[in-house]
């Protein structure tokens, strides 16, 4: 099989995966602050493995994802242009000679603080609802913690399955 069809089943499977246990399971948990944002973990991961086209185009499809994902709520494609924009950073914020535990966790949770914020402004920008600015340094900081603690359990299976199948096309 080709090397292509296989680096885009192993991403349909890891966002598909990674969307619905955030939506069903995680959204549900009743934890305080935001919601842990496993997606955009996972986006980060890809990007760490694959490069930053790859990590573009994975971001674009998880955020369409989520915006089509009930209850979605919002402008459809805010979220496919964060999260686009998260896999093209994450991925050419550090070379990948330099990605240590202590760097993939904090781009994780760094890239999780930013989606808080670029959504909270786009969804203020757009107008599709009303955002309670109070709210967001909360939700920042626990999203934070929340993507440090998800980044161990989704990177490193994910760079696993891009080294394992997808060894030509990998870019760690």
């Amino acid at each position: 099989m080709n090397a292509k069809i296989r680096r885009a089943g192993i991403i349909a499977v890891a966002l598909l995966v990674a969307c619905l246990l955030e939506v069903t399971l995680l959204s549900r948990l009743g934890i305080p602050g935001a919601t842990p944002d496993l997606v955009v973990v996972t986006v980060v991961a890809i990007a760490f493995a694959y490069g930053p086209a790859t990590g573009a185009v994975a971001g674009f499809t998880a955020g369409m994802l989520l915006g089509l994902t009930p209850p979605a709520t919002g402008s459809l494609g805010a979220a496919a242009v964060v999260y686009l924009t998260i896999g093209l950073v994450s991925s050419l914020s550090v070379d990948p000679r330099d990605r240590s535990v202590p760097v993939i966790l904090g781009v994780c949770g760094l890239s999780c603080v930013a989606a808080v914020m670029a959504m909270a402004m786009l969804t203020s920008l757009l107008g599709a609802s009303r955002v309670n600015w109070g709210q967001v340094p909360i939700m920042m900081i626990t999203t934070f913690i929340y993507g440090v603690i998800l980044a161990p359990m989704v990177v490193p299976p994910i760079t696993s399955l891009a080294k394992k199948f997808t060894p030509e096309l990998i870019e760690v």
